[in-house]
């Protein structure tokens, strides 16, 4: 194996400066920062809670619906949420509905409110007061959410309840 030539890091007084690989060799460290072994880990995903309304249901057909589920950081003084939607209505839509309810656990403490295009041309998922609404912006005779489409949300979030 050939060897390299070894080369310093220096300040401007001489000193020698060597990379830190040890946290605990940090020195003037800020005492409230987390290190990556004090980390919140992401919770296995849940879906408890989900409250469907207007004929709302998880899309997930084959494993007992995991389509609609979250999952939490808890951070201390709040939490870091991941949500994961794909669902679908029993019904037209061609105004503004009501499809999900979210559990209290995750709901948003603050305006936390998201506009998420579908791929169906004028509607939309609206995510605002911890409710999830299909929405359809009427451009042209025959645009509506048509009964039975799959539709995708994803989004993460930070909430203090």
């Amino acid at each position: 194996m050939a060897e390299g030539t070894k080369a310093y890091i220096e300040d401007r007084d001489g000193n020698k400066i060597l990379p830190a690989t040890d946290w605990s060799i940090i020195q003037n460290k800020p005492t409230d920062l987390a290190t990556t072994g004090q980390l919140p880990k992401l919770s296995p995903w849940q879906r408890d809670g989900f409250v469907y309304k207007n004929g709302a249901y998880d899309w997930d057909h084959v494993n007992n619906g995991y389509n609609c589920a979250y999952r939490i950081a808890d951070m201390g003084g709040f939490k870091l949420v991941e949500l994961r939607l794909v669902f679908g209505l029993n019904q037209d839509v061609v105004g503004d509905t009501e499809a999900i309810e979210l559990p209290r656990i995750i709901q948003a403490d603050g305006n936390e409110e998201v506009w998420q295009a579908t791929g169906i041309r004028g509607v939309f998922v609206h995510f605002a007061n911890s409710h999830i609404d299909v929405y359809c912006q009427k451009i042209g005779d025959g645009d509506k959410y048509s009964a039975n489409s799959m539709v995708s949300f994803h989004t993460t979030y930070l909430t203090t309840i």
